[in-house]
This record gives C-alpha cells, structure tokens and sequence, in this order.
C-alpha cells in the first residue's frame, strides 16, 4: 500500500514539476550526460561481457560513502576474487571520487545508479542480476529494495549510523522506514549506541551486526601517486615556515581562518596556511578574499614565479592528503558553520594535531573519540587564534595530539574485514 502511494506521489511530482525540470536537464551539460544513463537508456551492452561470478552490487551516495566503501572494496578484491564487483553512485561527485580513487581497478564495471521509478529500477535489476546489493551507510530508495526484495536478491546496509534527529525522522516516518529496514538481510552500524538506536525504532535485533566504521580503515595517504615526485612546499609555492592547513571549507569559515591568520602573522611572521575549499569552484572567490585581508595569495595551479605566499587556496582535486602531510597543524572543515563537518580522519591518521568546530554532527562519533583521546580540538568562532597560537608556541603538545590521534585511527581499524565476513556470510546463505 505504502509502496504504491509512494510511486503514485513520485508520478504526480514529476508531472507537475516536468516544464521547469525538462529545461534545466537540457541546459546543464551534467545532468544532461547522466539523466538518460540513470533512467536506463542506452545502458543495455553494460553487463554483457561480465565474468562469471556471484556479483556485488555496492552504492555508495557520494563522496564521502565512496572513501568509506573503497576499504572494504580493495578487500574484497583481495581475498574474494571470484566475485563480479558492480560500483554506482547517486551524486556525480560520487562518480568522480570513485575515479579518481582509482576504484576503476578494482571494481568490474561502475554503473549508473537508476532513478527509483518502478520501471527503471526493474530494468537495472534485470540488467545488472546482482546476486548481492550493498548499501553504504545511507541513501535508501523504496522502489529499489521493494524490487530486490520481490526478486529473493539479499541487500545489507554497511556503515550505518544514527544520530538524534535522522531517528526522530525515521520515527515520524515509519511508513516508510520500517520496510525499508526489514528488507535488509543486515544492518551493520558503526557503533554499539547506534545498534541500539535502531533496535529501539523496532529493527529485529537479530538483523544487526557491529563492525565498527570503515573511515578508519582507509590508509593514509601515499606521498606520491603514479610515480610522480612528493608534493612539496616549493610545488605549492609556499616558504619554510611553519603551516597551517584548512580542508574542506564552506562559506562562511575562509573569512574566519584569514583573520586568524593576520592575528597570528603579527608573532610568527613566517606563518602560511593552505586552504582547501569544499567546492574548488569556490576557489578565485577566496583569492579575492584573501586580498581583501591584506594577504599575498595565488591558487595552486597559478603559483607561477612568486615569492612564497602567505596564503595558497588548493583548487585541485585529490591532493588534500598530501598537503596535510605538510601540516603543523590541521582544522578541518564545515565545522564552523552549519554543514556537520567533514572527515577528520585524513589528517589524524597522518598524526597531525586535528581542530574542528562545534558542528560536527555527520562525524559526532569520530569528533568525539578524537576529543576523548586528546588528538584533537574544538575551536568557536572567538578561539580559533588563540587556540591555534598556543598550539603553534607547542611543539611537544601538538607532537603528542598527533600521536594520539594517530593511535586513535589504529585501534579503530578492522571495520572492512568485519563487514567483509558478512558478505562472505550472505553470499553463503543465499547462493
């Protein structure tokens, strides 16, 4: 009843909304190249030459689900060869992260993710044949798992998380998440309290496994990729001095970190910091802005022939890792602003001292176990100089915030090999 209500609904919306959606399809190139992929046009020959095998479908929602994913994936490969890996993603962020994660070697075939319409999710499902489906940690579509579920294909959702308000939503939607939970075959949660959350909303605790999160499972980064020298301060054109490094930043946080950093330039003149803005197209805007507050600054892909800067906006795609491997010291962002943060697990598994906001509600778990462990921060708006000039006059404490947050990152892995054993569990079950 549920299911056919909610069709009904989607019909009605994309009827009503097709004169401002059609047009806005036909202009934007992105959304022009995926819209017919995701509806299931022209995608016919895509599973055709696939090997043998049973086969893993695994979706992940964007960015951040792909880095998660791509642990347990690199696992799989290693240890379940026999298995046909399928990688799709919602968002063409997602896409592109997964390319650029070089996930391409490792997977047999990354597909479009199909809009959840009755018909095109039966397509994909006829199509693809999956024998597995594999969410990671969010994105749940109705049509999908009721179309799984009808065709006896078992689903697990990995990663899973539950934070105060996403259950008082599934609450006042029951309708609708009830079934969605019963047809997994597993819900793997990241924490023991998220466990019991969703046994609390009337999940079947039999459905439920703990096997930790998978963010911690993903190696630091290597200092060069694809034979390519290490990233250095010269390349970046920054000078010796000490460095500050500003990852992912909204709106908002750019102004924030620049008057920090004039303060802090009054005491140690020789200070630079790196920003890396959440959105690179984003990146001349902050340039300008720098200027505004006095600053020498360039983009990393206009460093040209300066004299070092005192400030470098990073408008390149996966090289993050690496500059925070040039740290002293590292804020990670959306934590300034509403946005719930963003993953601070990339520098403090480098053991680099870690500072972040008080909005940190999409990494409340991680944020915390770093605070609990003494490798990291929480900065306001008022105390980001002060904090960041008593760290910058500390060598030995921000030495130590590394180290802890550094053992932090290793005691938590292992989620991939957990989450691996219920796939291997599934496949058993089912094959």
């Amino acid at each position: 009843m549920f299911a056919t209500l909610y069709s009904t609904l989607q019909l009605l919306t994309l009827l009503i909304l097709s004169p401002i959606l059609l047009p806005w399809a036909l202009i934007s190139a992105k959304y022009r190249q995926r819209i017919p992929w995701r509806l299931g046009l022209g995608i016919g020959h895509l599973a055709t030459d696939l090997r043998p095998g049973p086969r893993v479908w695994i979706h992940a929602l964007s960015v951040g689900e792909m880095a998660s994913a791509k642990p347990l994936i690199t696992l799989l490969r290693q240890e379940m060869p026999e298995v046909v890996i399928l990688l799709s993603a919602t968002t063409r962020g997602g896409e592109m992260a997964a390319l650029r994660l070089r996930m391409d070697n490792l997977v047999d075939l990354q597909v479009p993710f199909p809009f959840d319409l009755p018909w095109v999710t039966d397509s994909f499902v006829r199509l693809l044949r999956p024998d597995l489906f594999v969410l990671v940690e969010t994105d749940f579509w109705p049509n999908l798992m009721s179309r799984l579920r009808r065709q006896g294909i078992p689903a697990l959702l990995i990663n899973g998380r539950i934070t105060g308000g996403s259950l008082s939503w599934y609450r006042r939607l029951r309708p609708l998440f009830a079934p969605l939970f019963q047809g997994f075959s597993k819900i793997s949660m990241q924490t023991a309290d998220g466990a019991k959350a969703l046994a609390s909303f009337g999940v079947n605790p039999a459905q439920i496994a703990v096997c930790g999160n998978l963010k911690y499972d993903i190696p630091p980064a290597k200092p060069s990729k694809h034979g390519k020298p290490p990233l250095g301060r010269s390349q970046l054109g920054l000078g010796p001095g000490p460095l500050l490094v500003a990852g992912s930043t909204h709106e908002g946080e750019e102004d924030i970190l620049m008057a920090a950093l004039v303060a802090l330039r009054q005491d140690i003149p020789e200070l630079a910091m790196v920003i890396a803005p959440r959105q690179i197209e984003r990146a001349r805007q902050i340039v300008a802005l720098a200027k505004s507050h006095g600053l020498s600054c360039h983009l990393r892909t206009n460093q040209g022939n300066h004299p070092p800067a005192q400030l470098v906006v990073l408008d390149t795609l996966g090289e993050l890792a690496q500059v925070y491997q040039l740290a002293d010291l590292a804020f990670v962002g959306g934590s300034l602003v509403p946005e719930g943060g963003h993953n601070p697990l990339e520098p403090a598994a480098l053991a680099k001292p870690v500072l972040f906001g008080p909005e940190m509600t999409d990494f409340a778990e991680i944020s915390q176990s770093l605070l609990a462990a003494g490798g990291a921060m929480e900065v306001k708006v008022s105390t980001v100089p002060t904090i960041m000039a008593q760290l910058l006059s500390d060598t030995r404490q921000r030495q130590e915030m590394g180290q802890r947050a550094k053992q932090l990152v290793d005691s938590q892995r292992g989620a991939a090999r957990r989450t691996l054993e219920l796939i291997r569990e599934t496949i058993a079950a089912h094959g």
